[in-house]
């Protein structure tokens, strides 16, 4: 679930990346850029929290 977790990641950046530029494909919207980087971060926390629970020490 890592893999995936950066895969959409890097996909919602890409498309952030393409919606805030002025005369790519899809045209200037800056709504949409902001979306898409919120879900890039929503993405790498959920990597975070993947990772989290592997590499807690023990209770004794």
């Amino acid at each position: 679930m890592k893999i995936v977790a950066v895969v959409l990641a890097l996909v919602f950046i890409l498309a952030a990346v393409i919606y805030v530029v002025p005369g790519g494909p899809f045209g200037h919207h800056p709504k949409h850029s902001i979306l898409f980087g919120v879900l890039a971060l929503l993405s790498l926390l959920w990597l975070r929290f993947q990772s989290a629970g592997t590499s807690a020490p023990s209770s004794r």
